[in-house]
């Protein structure tokens, strides 16, 4: 999260010293307004001048910063939970809006309006303390994609609004989201994506109780709701969050207006923008104003625009006023920055894979495309980074004894996969080898990205889209490193039914050395399936053949 907020921060720089504050902005009259604006309040001498302290911006989220169609993100996330519940509700099989959506029918879901909207709530996202509920939000965001375009939910945000952000926090603004998202939803990621730190976040919210729980003190969230942050109710959370009236306020739907009004009812110089849904072809076209389709959640109608006309407020058009709508996917790589093995740990995995692939032949062999190793990280990159990748990893090994190391493999172990699992053999995590895992992981920080497509491996044709690897590999660091890191060698797949028999087994332990280093790309089932650079372990800088790709 830091470090997505220094490259906002810098880009905030770039964008002043480039001459151009909104790149992605169109030179049109909304464009205009808001470096009209931006310069009048911020000029000391100008009758409009505003002290940094009281430069508040609030923007909306849902169909403000990223996209809210065909559903609001939030609703997306409610539905994956009440499909991980459902097997602890039976009763929801028979019980609206429950049996709809596990049927796949949301429309029964939006026509029952706030009030089944409020149960799905409730039933998802409480009776859990804020700290479980922060993990799952936290889990879910790093891999959830939109339906539409197939990207992360993080990754459907508008451009020229990053853009605004940006230029914005550089000229002394300090932004908040004042949505009717739950406040403790969004807080999890808006650092990361926008740039805005948990504390500026204004949401709706469930109540909370303070109780021990394992003996120690948490914030528990019942199922009742505490703060519609919505309509009249976005004014009222600005004066008990955040204590100031904003100055500029942006929003997209009659559930923006009254936080507009609130702003322009204040003295001097203030600033109302909408974001009209136009654009069709690059994102969603809704209104109804100017005809355009009617929605259930986030609508625009002629009315707002009239209201707006009147008011003095800008609208913009998606379809005119923006060059382009999101930021350009980045190229990402999958990989594990691996140690190789000696003989004897060879021989040993060699000898597991051959009786896995007996029993199942479908899994993989051990060959050039699934090599064993011991993972040390496995990251998201950005592609245009590796060289930083390979030249930071090398360095960190070229400081440790690695083939000095000894390391004790002492079980068999799977992780599970549906119905089969992927098996391997576990070494005892000494000091040395914990520590060169958190080197590494400090090391490469800088090039890492929260997550990624199936693109980002190395896959063919006939492989499935593997999200559950997605969603291993973006909490890697998060979940397997520390005291939680597991260092195995992995052999092969089979049923669990017969991996939980061959773990039953007595194992004969054995010592075993690492005799290289290298970075993989990930393939299907997280195998090391593409050495993309191999590190020198005596020399880690200049010493690294680079291999062709």
């Amino acid at each position: 999260m830091k470090l997505r907020s220094l490259l906002l921060g810098l880009a905030a720089s770039s964008f002043l010293f480039a001459g151009d504050p909104l790149p992605s902005w169109k030179d049109r009259p909304a464009k205009k307004a808001i470096v009209e604006f931006v310069g009048k309040v911020t000029t000391p001498g100008s009758p409009d001048f505003v002290p940094a302290p009281e430069r508040i911006a609030a923007f909306d989220n849902d169909g403000t910063l990223w996209c809210e169609q065909p559903l609001p993100v939030q609703l997306y996330f409610a539905l994956d939970r009440v499909k991980a519940l459902a097997p602890q509700h039976p009763e929801w099989k028979t019980r609206e809006p429950f049996a709809s959506l596990l049927k796949g029918d949301l429309q029964i879901v939006l026509a029952g309006g706030e009030r089944a909207l409020l149960e799905l709530m409730m039933a998802t996202h409480t009776g859990m303390t804020a700290e479980e509920f922060e993990r799952v939000v936290t889990d879910w965001i790093a891999a959830a994609k939109h339906p539409k375009t197939d990207r992360l939910f993080t990754e459907m945000v508008y451009q020229p609004m990053l853009e605004l952000l940006a230029y914005l926090r550089a000229n002394g603004f300090k932004n908040f989201i004042v949505s009717g998202g739950g406040i403790e939803f969004m807080r999890p990621w808006t650092e990361q994506v926008y740039g805005i730190p948990p504390e500026q976040v204004v949401g709706s919210s469930v109540k909370t109780k303070f109780e021990a729980r394992d003996g120690k003190p948490a914030i528990v969230r019942l199922p009742e709701l505490n703060f519609n942050d919505d309509k009249d109710g976005k004014p009222v959370g600005i004066n008990q969050h955040i204590g100031r009236r904003p100055i500029a306020a942006f929003g997209n739907s009659t559930g923006d207006q009254q936080m507009l009004e609130y702003t322009q009812a204040g003295g001097g110089a203030r600033f109302m923008l909408l974001v009209l849904h136009d654009d069709a072809a690059r994102e969603f076209a809704y209104g109804p104003a100017r005809g355009l389709p009617n929605v259930r959640l986030g609508a625009f109608p002629p009315a707002l625009e009239e209201h707006a006309r009147k008011d003095g407020w800008t609208v913009v058009s998606m379809k005119n006023d923006w060059k382009t709508v999101f930021p350009a996917e980045p190229t990402v790589t999958a990989i594990d920055i691996l140690l190789e093995p000696d003989d004897v740990m060879l021989r040993r995995s060699a000898a597991n894979n051959e009786r896995l692939l007996g029993v199942y032949p479908k899994g993989f062999a051990l060959d050039a495309a699934h090599r064993p190793h011991i993972t040390m990280i496995q990251r998201f990159v950005r592609t245009a980074d590796l060289d930083q990748v390979y030249a930071a990893a090398g360095q960190v090994l070229a400081q440790a004894n690695v083939t000095g190391m000894k390391l004790a493999a002492f079980r068999y172990y799977y992780a599970p996969v549906g119905d089969t699992g992927v098996a391997g053999i576990v070494a005892k995590p000494t000091p040395e080898l914990i520590r060169l895992q958190e080197d590494l992981i400090a090391a490469t920080a800088p090039y890492t990205v929260e997550s990624g497509s199936w693109s980002a491996f190395i896959t063919t044709p006939d492989d499935p889209n593997n999200e559950a690897l997605i969603g291993y590999v973006s909490a890697f660091v998060r979940k397997y490193s520390g005291e939680h890191f597991n260092p195995h060698v992995s052999t092969g797949v089979a049923p669990r039914e017969y991996l939980d028999k061959m773990l039953a087994e007595p194992f004969e332990p054995f010592t075993f050395s690492p005799a290289g280093a290298a970075v993989y790309q990930l393939g299907q089932f997280g195998t090391a399936a593409k050495k993309l650079q191999r590190l020198d372990l005596k020399h880690g800088d200049a010493a690294r053949d680079r291999l062709v790709q």
